[in-house]
């Protein structure tokens, strides 16, 4: 029979608590775009009380190779939608009793979350489009000259229009190329729209890389495209994906 104190049960499983220099921290329900759950941490102050993410939006956006620069707009923005502040790489919120605590750890939690997620994907947009500019070079200065087109409308098998970063078009061939980046929304919007277009002669399906990405979402893209790291492109004419 599942009721509320079956829920409980559950859910107290994914709740950890434990004291550390930086305050008691407690797992939350919270998610940074790794899947990594948000930790928050709770310090005694005066009559009140101070949680904070003990700078987790930072070293979360850092694992990506985002900076602190970046970082700073996107965790001001969202410290100061859920009511918190911004201050020394830490969001934080202050609470004057213990009745507004649980506000408080959530209000952290979601704008800790938030600051990353924004973070992450404001530096994911330019790389995709970094890797492309850098494909469509090696084409357009090919001997063969292929048509390329950016931003090409491709009809999927569900019917849906998807728009794929670079087509390249010859003698009735077609490769189409969708740049991904190790960015969990990267992956899985590529790997539907990839897998959406469908298998016909003539076409030809490719998940372009730079940075490494990890072995599950290779084996995952693999199913759908083929695999290209943009090294193996430079420096030749392109042909190879046509043939």
């Amino acid at each position: 029979m599942l009721d509320c104190v079956s829920v409980a049960a559950i859910t107290k499983r994914f709740e950890t608590c434990e004291e550390t220099s930086s305050g008691l921290r407690l797992s939350t329900q919270c998610v940074y775009p790794s899947f990594e759950p948000v930790e928050v941490y709770i310090v005694k102050f005066g009559d009140g009380f101070v949680i904070h993410d003990n700078g987790g939006a930072g070293r979360i956006a850092w694992t990506y190779g985002i900076g602190d620069r970046t970082v700073l707009n996107p965790a001001k923005k969202a410290a100061s939608e859920f009511g918190c502040t911004f201050e020394r790489g830490q969001i934080t919120c202050s609470v004057d009793s213990e009745e507004w605590v649980w506000s408080a750890i959530t209000a952290v939690a979601n704008a800790s979350a938030d600051a990353a997620r924004a973070a992450v994907g404001k530096t994911r947009i330019p790389k995709e489009q970094g890797m492309i500019t850098r494909a469509k070079r090696v084409f357009d200065q090919a001997k063969w000259k292929p048509e390329t087109i950016l931003g090409f409308d491709v009809p999927g098998k569900s019917g849906k229009i998807h728009k794929f970063d670079l087509a390249v078009l010859s003698e009735g061939t077609t490769a189409i190329v969708d740049a991904v980046v190790p960015h969990p929304n990267s992956i899985a919007a590529k790997y539907l729209a990839l897998a959406d277009a469908e298998n016909q002669p003539g076409f030809y399906k490719y998940a372009l890389y730079e940075n490494d990405l990890a072995v599950e979402d290779k084996s995952l893209l693999s199913n759908v495209a083929d695999l290209i790291h943009i090294k193996a492109l430079v420096g030749t004419d392109g042909r190879f994906l046509i043939q």
